[in-house]
């Protein structure tokens, strides 16, 4: 199974991050983290690895996120991206 990174601008706000939780509840999420975004008032950004079973699943999860957000960015993770947190950003989907 592929891991991905991916990375969701979002809103400050509960229920925001509720549609959040609900979209990666039914997924094999290894991590997530919330911070504020530099510069913006009322915004976080996300960033969420996790493992999906198929490659069509990716498309599923980044329609789900973008009902959540326009701005969803994702990239292939693998074990040594979890530890020590390199990016490599192959795809801005919009």
């Amino acid at each position: 199974m592929a891991m991905w990174r991916i990375r969701i601008n979002l809103a400050d706000d509960p229920r925001s991050r509720e549609r959040l939780s609900e979209v990666l509840a039914s997924q094999r999420v290894q991590a997530v983290q919330l911070t504020p975004r530099p510069g913006t008032a009322a915004e976080l950004s996300g960033d969420v690895v996790l493992e999906l079973p198929r490659d069509e699943a990716l498309g599923e999860m980044l329609t789900a996120l973008h009902t959540i957000s326009s701005q969803v960015f994702v990239s292939l993770a693998d074990d040594q991206d979890n530890e020590d947190d390199t990016r490599r950003e192959d795809a801005l989907v919009n």
